[in-house]
């Protein structure tokens, strides 16, 4: 994968095969993130009620099998360092979100996940958005961005994300609300 060149606006590589993916609503607790011509589309809901441990459920529409299937879930605590996350059909146990992200350095929101083929990715703030990186990548210079999320307050949300990741998209997404949510949390909002 070649990484675009830097502009002015974007002083950071960026991978040159990124597709769209629209949250309906800019919310981590309740959305359905989908492509443009709908080939993926995940629903991200969570229970009305508010109390202080929600769990938010993903889920994706499998078009083969014309169901959805079970993606993972997220137990948000009051305290975030006690959040709890579980992703995946097949190994689907809880774990403190702290121990599932890695390599917390300092004050830093950066935080490293692994996918379900053991490959590391990093999430971290970029001129105020999450990028998706590979944790893998030598640190003499940045790594190209594999995915960026977007807020934006008349748009709605979105996700920028490299073809060359999509095998790990469910964990992709888990990360990315955990991130988000403790980004907004962070900020106030």
């Amino acid at each position: 994968m070649e990484p675009t060149t830097s502009s002015a606006e974007n002083e950071y590589p960026i991978a040159n095969d990124m597709i769209r993916l629209n949250f309906s609503k800019d919310s981590v607790f309740n959305t359905i993130i989908s492509s443009a011509d709908n080939e993926i589309i995940y629903e991200v809901s969570t229970p009305k009620e508010w109390t202080l441990n929600r769990v938010t459920s993903i889920w994706k529409m499998d078009k083969s099998l014309e169901e959805k299937v079970f993606v993972g879930e997220v137990a948000w605590k009051a305290l975030k360092d006690r959040t709890k996350v579980r992703v995946g059909w097949q190994t689907c146990e809880w774990m403190e979100a702290n121990d599932w992200f890695t390599d917390k350095k300092g004050i830093s929101i950066a935080r490293t996940f692994t996918a379900a083929q053991g490959v590391k990715y990093r999430w971290k703030n970029r001129k105020l958005r999450l990028h998706l990186t590979s944790a893998e990548s030598p640190l003499e210079r940045p790594s190209p961005s594999l995915a960026i999320f977007h807020t934006t307050f008349f748009n709605g949300a979105y996700l920028e994300i490299s073809s060359s990741v999509l095998r790990d998209l469910d964990h992709i997404l888990v990360a990315l609300l955990i991130m988000e949510k403790f980004r907004r949390d962070d900020r106030g909002d």
